[in-house]
């Protein structure tokens, strides 16, 4: 594996920050989305494929290191954060959309 995470204080840290860049694409991305006037009639099928799109992008990304990057290690354990962040990235979402009806109004 490239990065020596046996240096770092805070156990698993690589696994934070996969769920927190995971999170923050379909958080932002779905804000994104759910500014645009002209695709807001489609946004809970836009929201739930960035929810898709990204667990697929974590998966892709691990394989390529497995198979295609010489040095990295394959970590099932860095889908599950990429996966964990995305889903919680998508819950809040879920929330703060259905605490603010008309997010044109912001």
């Amino acid at each position: 594996m490239l990065p020596n995470e046996s240096k770092t204080l805070i156990p698993n840290l690589d696994k934070l920050v996969h769920a927190t860049l995971f999170g923050g694409f379909v958080f932002l991305w779905s804000c994104y989305y759910a500014s645009r006037k002209k695709i807001n009639n489609n946004l809970n099928w836009r929201i739930t494929s960035l929810l898709i799109i990204a667990c697929l992008y974590g998966v892709a990304t691990e394989l390529m290191q497995k198979y295609f990057i010489p040095n990295r290690d394959y970590d099932i354990y860095d889908i599950a954060a990429d996966a964990t962040g995305a889903v919680i990235g998508y819950i809040i979402v879920r929330i703060m959309f259905s605490r603010i009806k008309n997010w044109n109004d912001i």
